[in-house]
């Protein structure tokens, strides 16, 4: 089998968030049972240039009313597995990947044209075959539709598209002057196909066109063909429901365990859970925090979004702060949100840090040093935190949604099955009552080692996951051979 997989980032190339980590460990994984591609942009990034990759083709496109360069260059990673970047410096070798502090960048639309054009031009002029196109969110979200509409050779005809949802909240809206400058026929600017309301939207193509759509938690499929998460687009979900799936993301344990962690003070697994007592000395000491190391330590590690349930949190602070706990906040988001939580940590500096950063080794860090995670997402695709805290014996307390529904499930203290905490709706009083519930757990300790236990058993590796996508490929090529 020969799988093309596109994405606008993949680690350690480039990264922003989640898709970066699917797009990095997924295509790999899938190249030990078939031949696989991952193409992206050529950010010139220091990982990029260091790749080995070398130019194997060179062309001109037009996007738009302008011409550019489209640079292609291929890096064997490992057998059978190969990684393309479509390089065009003007377009990509810039800060950011998609924006810098100012924003969005204005031309993204013509910068991820380009890509997908460069894309399916070197696969036509090179005469490249593929079983599967896996396409992923906006970015990419058009491919599906060129492979459909453009003249390719007879092989490439026959390559089936999969496109994967990662979040429904970033579709890929432009004003309706970008769908000239797309130049796809003009009966394709309609309600029924890429129209949105006056404007372009490029995963409503990703939508229509594909063969198959994935979304990256089960529950999450579910959501999205109703209004409340379908942000507009829930019709269209549910009229190719039909299409839909969904599939929970993995983890990367070889970075994800505090048994190899090299940026935890001590390392420890289920059986020497002292070693999380350690961590969260060395924590509070870096912090320069004086709370009680035997009193529960609660983090959030998360963008502040109302996506993410800061909103929710805001409105729980006053009251979570006046229990025995001492908070700790990581992230950087919205402004005024940003502002508030920063005034909660000075009104209350013996319960609460606010760390207004991006620090990958700082989320490790409060990932072993912590006893519960919080997560009131508004709605999580399928999210990794949670997960992450499974492994480390970090108690997640969930809004029951997406991604969180799927990979937590509530503790019975009678059973002792269970992995965590969940609550429902955005309701503070009833949030806080299960933030309580918590709390009071973390008081017994055989009980909550016994959850420790029961969460840091759980296997969410890759090697789970990617068996169900080869079989998703497989359904995909034998219902097409049935149909021949």
């Amino acid at each position: 089998m020969n799988i093309l997989y596109l994405s606008s980032e993949a680690v350690p190339f480039a990264k922003t968030g989640g898709l970066g980590d699917v797009a990095g460990v997924l295509p790999r994984l899938l190249a030990q049972s078939a031949n696989v591609s991952l193409m992206l942009p050529d950010y010139m990034t220091e990982s990029i240039k260091g790749s080995g990759a070398v130019v194997v083709d060179r062309f001109s496109l037009a996007v738009g009313a302008q011409d550019f360069e489209a640079v292609i260059k291929k890096a064997v990673v490992a057998p059978g597995f190969s990684v393309y970047f479509i390089a065009n410096e003007r377009l990509f070798g810039r800060e950011g990947l998609y924006g810098d502090a100012a924003g969005d960048y204005a031309d993204n639309f013509i910068r991820f044209l380009f890509f997908q054009k460069a894309v399916t031009e070197h696969i036509s002029r090179e005469r490249l075959s593929f079983d599967i196109i896996h396409c992923n969110d906006w970015q990419t979200a058009l491919v599906p539709l060129f492979v459909k509409m453009q003249p390719q050779p007879e092989s490439q005809r026959r390559a089936k598209t999969v496109f994967s949802i990662h979040n429904l909240g970033y579709q890929g809206i432009f004003p309706p002057a970008s769908f000239a400058e797309s130049g796809l026929p003009g009966q394709l600017f309609s309600p029924e196909y890429l129209e949105f309301y006056g404007n372009l939207n490029c995963m409503k193509a990703g939508i229509i066109f594909s063969d198959r759509l994935v979304t990256v938690s089960p529950t999450y499929a579910r959501e999205i063909v109703g209004a409340e998460k379908g942000f507009g687009l829930d019709g269209l979900l549910t009229k190719f429901s039909s299409k839909l799936s969904g599939i929970l993301n993995g983890v990367d344990y070889s970075l994800w365990d505090p048994r190899n962690d090299p940026f935890i003070e001590t390392r420890y697994s289920s059986t020497s859970l002292a070693g999380k007592k350690k961590n969260k000395q060395a924590l509070y000491g870096e912090l320069g925090i004086a709370a009680a190391v035997d009193a529960p330590l609660l983090v959030m590690i998360s963008r502040i979004s109302a996506q993410k349930g800061v909103d929710l949190l805001l409105e729980l602070l006053p009251v979570l702060l006046q229990e025995d706990v001492h908070f700790i906040f990581l992230g950087v988001g919205d402004r005024a949100w940003t502002g508030e939580l920063d005034d909660e940590a000075r009104r209350f500096p013996q319960r609460m840090t606010f760390l207004n950063c991006f620090d990958e080794k700082m989320a490790h860090r409060l990932e072993a040093a912590a006893d519960i995670l919080f997560m009131p997402s508004a709605y999580e695709p399928c999210g990794l935190n949670q997960i992450y805290s499974l492994r480390y014996g970090t108690v997640p307390v969930v809004r029951a949604t997406g991604g969180l529904e799927d990979s937590v499930q509530e503790f019975d203290p009678l059973t002792l099955q269970g992995t965590g905490f969940k609550f429902s709706g955005g309701d503070a009083a009833g949030t806080m009552a299960v933030i309580r519930r918590a709390l009071r757990m973390f008081a017994d300790r055989d009980l909550w080692r016994k959850l420790q236990e029961n969460g840091m058993g759980m296997d969410f590796s890759w090697n789970r996951v990617v068996p169900h996508y080869l079989e998703l490929y497989k359904k995909m090529l034998l219902e097409d051979t049935q149909h021949g």
